[in-house]
């Protein structure tokens, strides 16, 4: 969990309270309608009463977007800047939250509205998804980032995710069908022009080493090699510089090279190559264990004793334990 959750979720406590509204999750992690009405955000629309909705929420920009930019599965190019007129595009499944639904985060005090899709969302609400479910409400917020470096976009994304200490996703409440008189935030969720992340939002980096639950071996840069290109190997585990592997926001790291894989198919390899950002070295760490590459739902797989790009499956062959480590 970030430093700053604690108070941030006290914020969300309070406003909800100033409109009447008390969250409590249920099963799926929604609570009842508020017995309050307020003028639908789309004009003509019948009045729908705000509701308190507990959610999973995660961040996502110009450079981990598929394919990398702007562009969005149903409402052109992500975009917002958090008002009740021009609130933020948010990526989810269209069965949880219709296209155009517009919720209120007192959290970062924005507007955000549907207008994406998130695979990883549509996975934790139709079934057992990498974060839980069926019927975890989850949303990816868009923050932008063009022109801005990568690594600090992709590490303010993962600064404002909240999370338990166990890595299990961390439920906040937002408000749907909001009134439009909320307070809201006029500082940007990232700022391209000074790399400011939301309220000082930081990430922390970890350090350790990551065993397969298949074959009990763990993964390495063979040799400690630090000539871009080495093909990443699976060798018995020990205390060695080569297995420690460094997680910065969504980049592995050892001796100065990054985790890549060679494209984005069944079978490519897992290499370690020099990092500049690019969306083949961006990676998840799941609570299940697995290791997602961002831009698609294919994770860090043993395939017959190779590290290779495969299928999410959540089965033994594509989990890794991590043991953690000092600097």
């Amino acid at each position: 969990m970030k430093s700053f959750a604690r108070i941030w979720i006290t914020a969300g406590a309070i406003a909800l309270s100033a409109i009447g509204l008390v969250a409590a999750s249920g099963p799926s992690g929604a609570s009842p309608a508020a017995a309050h009405s307020t003028a639908a955000h789309s004009t003509g629309a019948a009045a729908k009463a705000p509701k308190s909705v507990q959610v999973y929420a995660t961040y996502y920009g110009w450079y981990d977007n598929t394919p990398p930019g702007c562009a969005t599965a149903y409402s052109g190019c992500a975009h917002g800047t958090g008002t009740y007129k021009n609130p933020i595009t948010f990526a989810s499944d269209k069965h949880e939250f219709p296209v155009g639904t517009v919720l209120y985060y007192p959290t970062i005090e924005k507007y955000v509205r549907m207008g994406d899709d998130c695979q990883e969302c549509d996975e934790d609400w139709s079934g057992k998804g990498p974060d839980g479910g069926p019927h975890l409400h989850h949303i990816d917020i868009w923050i932008g980032g063009k022109g801005g470096n990568a690594f600090d976009v992709i590490n303010c994304e993962d600064g404002l995710t909240q999370g338990m200490p166990n890595g299990a996703p961390l439920l906040t409440p937002f408000i749907e069908n909001p009134p439009s008189n909320m307070p809201v935030s006029t500082e940007p969720l990232f700022n391209s022009r000074t790399e400011h992340c939301f309220g000082g939002a930081t990430t922390s980096t970890s350090y350790g080493r990551y065993k397969n639950v298949k074959s009990g071996k763990c993964l390495e840069d063979p040799g400690y090699s630090a000539k871009s290109g080495a093909r990443a190997e699976l060798a018995s585990c020990n205390t060695g510089a080569a297995e420690k592997l460094a997680f910065d926001g969504a980049f592995f790291v050892v001796h100065k090279l990054c985790l890549q894989t060679e494209s984005g198919k069944r079978g490519a390899a897992i290499k370690f190559t020099t990092c500049n950002g690019n969306d083949l070295q961006q990676w998840e760490i799941n609570p299940n264990g697995t290791i997602a590459w961002i831009q698609y739902a294919m994770c860090i797989d043993d395939l017959s004793g190779k590290v290779e790009l495969g299928s999410c499956a959540s089965s033994a062959a594509d989990r890794w334990d991590f043991s953690s480590e000092g600097q």
